[in-house]
């Protein structure tokens, strides 16, 4: 690749006693592989860690010198829509993207993912093994990408997992601090005519019990009413970001 691209990865740690260290470990040796690869230039971990996560991580010392890792703190009740956007905010990398600790997304994919970002200012990672979640998970995924779809004239696999560019995704203006966030990026960004590409990436079947408050009926809630908002800003007002 003649132009290497950098990225900044926002890593979301809760409180679960799952250990995501090996993980954060071995996406770090991905990482340096795709980066020897010239797949990407430089890359970024911005790892939002609550209190109680904080003195396991600065135990490892092969993790804190690095260079390439910025811990955040976060309080642990923390909503990942808020976590996705003090991310962006933080961001320094010409990419920005939200990846899970949680030993969910083979990462094989993520370099196939990462190759696209070159051409793009945006890529829709979307799952290609579905019957590795459970099937409730499924079902009120693909409900929810239909609905989008529906509610924005679009025609996109899924809305949780993307890739933006940085300058243009700063340019949004969120409203919540739920799931929803990652959708009015991705929304405002394809409806404002952002160049896009859709990429397949394989789940791992989760070997934890999670505590993902996505469907949550408080959360429920929160989404709907930021759909109907964007829904009001970007089909009835028609309002756009300014990409230029």
């Amino acid at each position: 690749m003649k132009n290497p691209v950098s990225i900044s990865l926002i890593v979301p740690v809760y409180d679960e006693e799952y250990d995501v260290v090996p993980n954060i470990t071995a996406l770090l040796s991905k990482l340096e592989d795709i980066l020897a690869k010239d797949v990407i230039g430089d890359y970024e971990l911005l790892v939002f860690l609550s209190a109680m996560r904080m003195f396991n991580f600065w135990q490892r010392q092969d993790l804190v010198p690095n260079e390439r890792i910025k811990f955040i703190n976060h309080n642990g009740n923390t909503k990942l829509g808020n976590i996705f956007t003090k991310g962006i905010q933080f961001a320094q990398k010409k990419y920005v993207g939200l990846i899970p600790p949680y030993n969910q997304v083979n990462l094989d994919s993520l370099e196939s993912i990462l190759e696209a970002l070159s051409t793009h200012d945006l890529i829709v990672a979307y799952i290609g093994n579905h019957s590795a979640r459970p099937w409730y998970r499924m079902i009120l995924s693909e409900m929810n990408t239909v609905l989008v779809n529906l509610f924005f004239g679009l025609n996109l696999k899924y809305y949780h997992l993307n890739f933006y560019r940085t300058s243009l995704v700063k340019r949004v203006r969120f409203t919540t601090d739920s799931h929803a966030a990652m959708v009015e990026a991705t929304v405002w960004l394809a409806k404002s005519g952002a160049s896009l590409s859709q990429v397949p990436f394989m789940m791992i079947p989760h070997n934890f019990k999670s505590k993902s408050h996505a469907f949550d009926l408080d959360n429920i809630w929160l989404i709907l009413r930021t759909y109907a908002r964007l829904f009001w800003q970007i089909t009835i007002c028609r309002k756009r970001i300014n990409l230029n």
